[in-house]
């Protein structure tokens, strides 16, 4: 199995939806402020870890501007399989969850658009889009935290490790 790419998160919202067979499914929607270890691209396989402030267990009379989160397993893994929305700041990908045992089907993670740092787009999409039309104007934008610590929690699990799982299942 290839590996999963780790990917930051902080829940922005969900929506509910009706899965295959009628079971009560839904869909998060997600900001990644933390730049991964590699550019997202479609194809990519990753792992969503969701962000949980910290910041009252590291007290400071300094006034600094990091921050420090530690994680929280969401049991979404998956590839993702598309761009939903591309705008002059944000590109939106989308996550076809593999995890049978979540109630999540698809996580939407809206990146900030940085070519090369948090996104990898293929040459040939970037020449049609300079060709064809330039990307619809910022209606949003997410602040990269460069400077943000990141406690990984390798205690919790809440559904059985990726590298357990057998594949796509939906």
């Amino acid at each position: 199995m290839t590996s999963l790419t780790a990917i930051y998160a902080k829940e922005r919202g969900s929506a509910p939806s009706v899965g295959k067979n009628g079971e009560e499914t839904k869909v998060v929607y997600l900001d990644v402020p933390i730049i991964p270890r590699e550019p997202l691209h479609v194809g990519q396989r990753a792992r969503i870890l969701s962000l949980v402030p910290c910041d009252e267990l590291f007290p400071s009379e300094e006034e600094t501007s990091a921050t420090y989160y530690t994680t929280e397993d969401l049991g979404v893994w998956g590839m993702l399989v598309r761009v939903r929305v591309e705008e002059e700041e944000v590109v939106e990908f989308v996550l076809e969850n593999d995890n049978i045992r979540s109630s999540i089907t698809h996580a939407h993670l809206m990146v900030p658009r940085r070519e090369g740092v948090m996104i990898r787009t293929p040459l040939w999409r970037r020449w049609l889009g300079a060709l064809v039309a330039s990307p619809a104007k910022a209606t949003r934008t997410i602040p990269i935290e460069d400077d943000a610590t990141v406690f990984e929690d390798t205690t919790t699990l809440h559904f059985s490790e990726p590298e357990n799982a057998a594949g796509p299942a939906r």
